[in-house]
């Protein structure tokens, strides 16, 4: 005891602060949380959950984030347990959100997503894909991608470096690639053929490469946005879209 007392002591004030205000912000998160699951699924008899929503919020989805916005977005960490019940979901939309998981991560996303699912429900994931920035690499004079590298290096604060200084423009794609791998926070890029093993060993029972914006399901037809952030046309080019069936 006197041990652990001395430890806690050592601990700067801060820290304890710190500490102290993200449980109590988590605490609220959870409060709100259950309401807002509660109110949707009572609310709505075509259910669909949007996993990392951001700033898209799309009508009549159960909109989650791991950060609160002013209250109109549930929290939901996608490497938990998800606070809803089994079977009971249409369909699961995330967008530019699994690259930011671990493998553990996916794979719990990717589990929980199949509980929550009803028998034949869609779990749709747009991520960057691994193929895309294979074909920067093998193919950097194609104009395609030679129009993306320009404009990639142009527009990103992660390259400032190498368009101010890194003068032969014909390497910049090895910068970008390597960008890729470390920026925004991402930890795993799959390509088709790894994502697709994944989720059968999962469960799922089939699995559909699409388009940004395309489905053969009305509900799940352009609700991509990252087109907006970036240019419609390099948003295609780099996302795969991969649609899985319970």
């Amino acid at each position: 005891m006197k041990k652990r007392i001395k430890i806690i002591l050592q601990i700067p004030p801060i820290r304890l602060y710190e500490v102290y205000r993200d449980n109590r912000l988590l605490k609220k998160r959870r409060v709100k949380q259950e309401s807002l699951i509660r109110t949707y699924i009572d609310d709505n008899t075509e259910k669909k959950l949007h996993i990392g929503c951001g700033a898209n919020l799309l009508s009549g989805w159960l909109n989650t984030d791991f950060n609160d916005q002013n209250g109109k977005v549930a929290f939901l960490d996608a490497g938990e347990e998800f606070p809803l019940p089994s079977e009971s979901f249409d369909y699961v939309f995330s967008e530019h959100l699994f690259e930011h998981l671990d493998v553990d991560q996916q794979i719990n996303m990717l589990k929980e997503s199949l509980r929550i699912l009803k028998p034949g429900g869609i779990a749709r994931i747009a991520m960057p894909s691994l193929e895309f920035l294979f074909q920067l690499y093998s193919s950097s004079q194609k104009t395609e991608n030679k129009n993306y590298v320009e404009w990639y290096v142009k527009t990103s604060p992660y390259l400032s470096s190498v368009k101010e200084k890194v003068a032969d423009e014909s390497f910049h794609y090895c910068y970008i690639i390597n960008n890729f791998f470390k920026a925004w926070g991402h930890k795993m890029i799959h390509n088709f053929d790894s994502l697709k093993a994944l989720a059968l060993q999962i469960g799922y029972s089939g699995i559909n490469k699409t388009e940004v914006g395309e489905s053969d399901f009305q509900a799940l037809k352009n609700i991509e946005k990252h087109g907006i952030i970036i240019p419609p046309s390099f948003n295609k080019q780099e996302t795969m879209v991969l649609e899985l069936k319970k």
